[in-house]
């Protein structure tokens, strides 16, 4: 088999102005053709966080920031601890919130031009602050639905955090609307999920171990990253300018 007859072969795009439609598609991947290798999709994470490792620590380090110097302002406005009222507990939270979710929608569309090789810098972490409010809304809406899952047993509740995992992505990168960027991320997600679910339980794993090693995040988190967007390829395909 020649590479370009590899359908696993990561799309390498054109540079040029306009959209250009790369990696899997929703339509192939509800007819139950996508293409999604667990040690493919590792591999190839770990390939391109090549360029990126610095942007990604780089840019958590300055949200970090950024989230603790607000949280001392909110909490000289509304109290500390036990002090803060229910209403500065909900400002609080809002805010906060809000400059969490934009920035991990910027950070997911910078793997997601990495895995296409796109051109990516620092900045495109904070590119999506302007539509802060449907980023948002989305992920509270996924929040709650998954939470109701949890709740009823551990079991639906593991079942739609992986299924509804790539919603907020589909928001950013689709424009779906509120609703459909929940069911389609079900559908995508439902026709390769035990693929999906050992990728991200893995992918945890070795986040969550990296962090007992001090240092080992470093290139573990940029490895996730990957590993997330080059999923959402596999599966919705993606449509961005170079």
């Amino acid at each position: 088999m020649s590479d370009s007859d590899n359908p696993y072969e990561a799309p390498q795009a054109e540079l040029g102005g306009e959209p250009e439609h790369l990696g899997g598609s929703i339509e192939n991947t509800l007819a139950g053709n996508a293409v999604l290798d667990i040690g493919e999709v590792m591999s190839e994470a770990w390939q391109r966080t090549n360029g990126i490792k610095g942007m990604v620590i780089g840019g958590g380090l300055l949200i970090y920031l950024a989230i603790f110097i607000v949280s001392m302002v909110l909490g000289f406005i509304f109290g500390f601890g036990a002090e803060q009222s229910i209403l500065g507990l909900a400002v609080s939270q809002l805010i906060i919130m809000l400059m969490i979710y934009p920035f991990m929608a910027g950070v997911f569309m910078l793997g997601l031009r990495q895995s296409v090789g796109l051109p990516v810098s620092f900045d495109q972490q904070f590119a999506y602050y302007g539509a802060a409010l449907s980023i948002f809304v989305v992920a509270i809406v996924q929040t709650i639905v998954t939470g109701i899952g949890f709740v009823l047993l551990i079991i639906p509740g593991l079942y739609l955090a992986f299924a509804l995992a790539l919603a907020i992505p589909l928001k950013v990168e689709k424009q779906l609307p509120v609703v459909d960027c929940l069911t389609t991320s079900m559908k995508l997600v439902n026709q390769k999920f035990l693929d999906v679910a050992v990728l991200f339980i893995v992918g945890s794993f070795v986040v969550t171990l990296s962090f007992i090693t001090i240092i080992g995040w470093i290139w573990a988190m940029p490895w996730m990253l990957m590993v997330y967007a080059i999923t959402y390829r596999q599966l919705a395909g993606c449509e961005i300018e170079a």
